[in-house]
């Protein structure tokens, strides 16, 4: 009883909205895949859009969801409960200069991309990396004002507001793909992340009251971005790697990713939210093993399943259209080969969520040297790889292994850091 009454009066409302909201934008994302798949299937113009998108995904962990959530939501957090309104227009003027330097900075390695890997298909991908890159900035300043909502304990105004910008997305991507082939695909998203910007972030900076809350490059540490985002720069890499061939292996690899990924984001990502919140403003660790009671059981069932029914899996969600028996068999080699990272990553990001919480002045060092240590190991393994003349698969899973390993054991060690600061 004492167990409910701890965690039923918000927290399981909070869950409820983000999962929801989730399972719906899953549900949008796999007729979107299912749509990418039967319209693309593994042809090489879609592969080398994925290599340009993977970039861009790259860039955006710099700053999007858990990087920013790990780096801003405590200290706004900490401004409601002491100010409870705020005025963020200093806050949207120091994000459109974060942004313009991420479009031209997307736009000139997009742009290196294409004229030094790719080759091909130069005036359709030069126009796609455009949109890529406004897509990029402009989520940029979407998601810092996401994560102030959330800072709010508005998740169900979150959940509603990021829910909409997949739906717009979802339902102009068939027309959009069938008149403007691979270009259809960005101008999709970029309707949908502006309908997001107009409906529910520029109403936040019509309200002038309350506190002037103000952010700068302090509130913003590189190492902590990192971390926090650690799991999907990991595959995002291995994604990238794949694609480095110029072959379509990077199309398997990705949907593969797509459907692992769903995990990740739908469960995992909403409990983190969650955790870092309830930490942030009541240091209590119980939170942490209820978030670990939920995804233990929730790892071995994904476990089972692909162990035992990788095949049916991809055949039943993907095989249609232009994508084919082989490409299930190709996908699901990925979606076996990336389950134990996968796993590993869960609980990384999980465990990392009590150290975020002490604050960027805390853990600014500690961060730094966890850094340090995973840019060695890297550094280490691009050297093996390249004096061993591996594949780009066979170079990506080793890739992904190592580091997901490495990234578990760094989450563990922040963990005794939270412990010891907390005693």
């Amino acid at each position: 009883m004492n167990l409910f009454k701890f965690i039923l009066p918000q927290s399981i409302f909070d869950f409820s909205y983000l999962f929801t909201s989730n399972l719906f934008k899953k549900f949008l994302g796999f007729c979107r895949e299912l749509i990418l798949a039967y319209v693309f299937g593994s042809s090489l113009i879609y592969a080398n859009y994925l290599l340009l998108k993977t970039l861009t995904d790259f860039l955006s962990q710099f700053t999007f969801g858990n990087a920013l959530q790990a780096n801003l939501l405590p200290k706004f957090s900490g401004l409601f409960k002491k100010y409870k309104t705020l005025n963020l227009n200093e806050v949207f003027i120091y994000s459109k200069k974060i942004s313009i330097f991420l479009f031209l900075s997307s736009l000139l390695l997009q742009f290196l991309l294409i004229f030094v890997v790719v080759k091909k298909y130069y005036v359709t991908l030069i126009f796609t990396s455009i949109i890529l890159s406004i897509i990029l900035s402009t989520n940029f300043i979407n998601s810092l004002f996401l994560t102030i909502i959330q800072a709010n304990g508005d998740f169900k105004k979150f959940s509603i507001a990021t829910t909409f910008n997949i739906f717009v997305a979802t339902f102009l991507i068939y027309p959009l793909s069938y008149l403007f082939n691979i270009f259809g695909i960005v101008l999709s998203r970029l309707i949908g992340v502006f309908a997001l910007t107009v409906k529910y972030i520029k109403p936040m900076l019509n309200d002038n009251n309350g506190y002037v809350a103000k952010i700068s490059h302090k509130d913003l540490n590189f190492s902590v971005i990192v971390l926090a985002n650690i799991s999907l720069f990991i595959l995002l890499t291995a994604r990238f790697i794949t694609g480095l061939n110029g072959a379509n292996e990077i199309t398997y690899f990705n949907y593969a990713f797509v459907l692992l990924n769903i995990v990740l984001t739908a469960f995992v990502f909403n409990i983190n939210s969650i955790l870092l919140r309830k930490i942030s403003l009541n240091r209590n660790t119980k939170f942490l093993i209820y978030s670990l009671l939920v995804s233990i059981p929730l790892a071995l069932m994904l476990y089972f399943l692909i162990s035992n029914y990788n095949i049916q899996i991809v055949e039943f969600i993907y095989e249609r259209g232009m994508f084919n028996s082989n490409d299930v068999l190709e996908t699901s080699f990925f979606l076996q080969s990336l389950l134990p990272s996968y796993i590993m990553l869960i609980f990384t990001s999980i465990l990392f969520q009590p150290f975020f919480s002490m604050g960027i002045d805390k853990i600014s060092k500690y961060s730094f040297n966890f850094l340090i240590i995973l840019f060695s190991i890297l550094l280490i393994l691009t050297l093996y790889i390249l004096n061993n003349d591996l594949s780009s698969t066979d170079a990506s899973l080793l890739f992904v292994n190592v580091m997901s390993f490495s990234a578990l054991i760094l989450a563990l060690t922040s963990f005794i850091i939270f412990r010891k600061d907390e005693v």
